[in-house]
């Protein structure tokens, strides 16, 4: 069995690759990524190319592709907001690409990258999958719009499943597998932040402290990498007693803060940290996390992995880089 990975080479869809092992079809154009595949993912077939048909047509035409895993988008916020056009044209177009070739080639199954940014500001936590989506930027719109045009094509075949799999925050590393995070250019989320200011001995900041919390900063839902990988190979599994499109979050079910994160990564890795409050950034709202009920009842999956797991594998795995 052949699976193809979009992205295969980046933070998320490394991991995934790994544990797919020569099951594993990958696509990347390394814009997100520096991996030394060769060394890390030595079992898995390796295509450095961009997305689009002709690249799909010789994929499928030289392997025989049972599913796919598609992870392949641009996805930071900020950016987004000031290039929605680059975003939707490399999001939202490559995906009917994607489909238009599984299609020629009778390829039934995908698991789809989503996101949590789905819901927007106006739902309350803990969010569950049947509530309103309304994104408050164009990398969250476009996932809506690409949920939307799988589900619009399952329903259009009858034999086409798929699940779409809401990530909250991913933390951590596979240390045994050599698999971290290591974005190119400016790191855009918490830990690689973090980690990159307690190296360069810079101070570390934090946007707002007058958010209704227990503390004041920002609560969100962190999962550990590797239990999102397992998601992914847990989802391909069950396609087969599914009908159509179905959304499924993954997160630990619960929240911590900013500042929860800080205490908890000085005490888990003996280290201080220098921070600093800054103002609130626009977008942010004050409560995030999941309701994961839905992946442990139809999956079968459940976090294997707490915050502790999560900050120390981080800064361990970023020790040896």
């Amino acid at each position: 069995m052949k699976i193809l990975v979009t992205g295969g080479l980046g933070y998320i869809g490394s991991h995934i690759s790994h544990l797919l092992g020569s099951s594993a079809v990958i696509i990347d154009n390394l814009s997100n990524s520096s991996l030394n595949f060769r060394k890390k993912l030595p079992f898995a077939k390796v295509y450095i190319r961009n997305l689009n048909s002709n690249s799909l047509i010789k994929i499928f035409s030289e392997n025989k592709i049972n599913g796919v895993i598609h992870l392949a988008s641009l996805k930071a916020v900020n950016e987004s907001v000031d290039k929605p056009l680059k975003y939707y044209e490399e999001n939202v177009v490559p995906t009917i690409h994607l489909l238009k070739t599984m299609k020629d080639f009778s390829v039934k199954k995908l698991i789809f990258s989503s996101s949590a940014t789905v819901y927007g500001n106006n739902n309350k936590s803990p969010l569950k999958e049947d509530m309103i989506l309304k994104s408050t930027n164009p990398y969250g719109s476009t996932k809506i719009c690409i949920e939307n045009l799988i589900k619009d094509y399952c329903n259009s075949d009858p034999k086409f499943k798929a699940i779409s799999l809401r990530y909250f925050n991913p933390l951590g590393a596979d240390k045994k597998a050599g698999l971290v995070d290591q974005p190119k250019g400016v790191p855009q989320n918490i830990l690689p932040k973090l980690i990159s200011s307690i190296k360069h001995n810079q101070t570390f900041k934090i946007f707002g402290n007058d958010y209704k919390t227990r503390d004041g900063t920002c609560l969100r839902d962190y999962i550990h990498i590797k239990d999102l990988a397992s998601a992914h190979t847990l989802a391909l599994k069950k396609l087969n007693k599914i009908k159509g499109h179905f959304p499924i979050n993954i997160g630990l079910g619960k929240g911590i803060s900013v500042l929860e994160i800080i205490k908890l990564f000085e005490k888990t890795n003996s280290i201080s940290i220098k921070y600093k409050i800054s103002k609130r950034r626009e977008g942010d709202i004050a409560i995030n996390y999941a309701d994961n009920s839905k992946a442990k009842k139809i999956l079968g999956w459940r976090p294997k992995f707490n915050h502790l797991d999560m900050l120390r594998d981080a800064w361990e795995s970023s020790l040896n880089r």
